[in-house]
């Protein structure tokens, strides 16, 4: 299938080795989030909605999750403080520039190693019906 007829485009990120400030930082990762879509070109449908999992219930999830909807789906990103460990889906039905979205991750949470995937969704949308 080519990437002109998928319906979406998804890349995913796990980062290790983040920065425990950057990462613990409930602005940080409300800025990360809300500049996405910029980065993206998309339409925010709200603000982000970002929120601090509670380390003495969930001490080894300690962190902040987050999510902005995107007219064109959506983005999220989850924080795990003891573990310096950051997942990211960046999901959208227009194309997006990794390398843009790769550098700003980088210069956002600064971690030692980044392992992303890139995949097509929908790769038979509008043909089964």
């Amino acid at each position: 299938m080519s990437k002109e007829k998928a319906f979406g485009y998804h890349l995913t990120m796990d980062l290790y080795g983040c920065d425990p400030k950057k990462m613990s930082s409930l602005d940080v990762s409300y800025n990360y989030l809300n500049t996405l879509p910029d980065i993206m070109k998309v339409h925010r449908q709200s603000p982000p909605f970002v929120v601090v999992t509670d380390a003495k219930r969930f001490p080894d999830k300690a962190g902040i999750s987050g999510w902005i909807p995107i007219v064109e789906s959506g983005c999220s990103v989850h924080t795990l403080v003891p573990t310096r460990f950051i997942t990211i889906d960046v999901y959208s039905c227009k194309k997006f520039d990794q390398k843009k979205i790769k550098e700003f991750t980088k210069k956002t949470f600064s971690p030692k190693k980044i392992e992303d995937k890139f995949f097509l969704r929908g790769e038979n949308y509008g043909s089964i019906k």
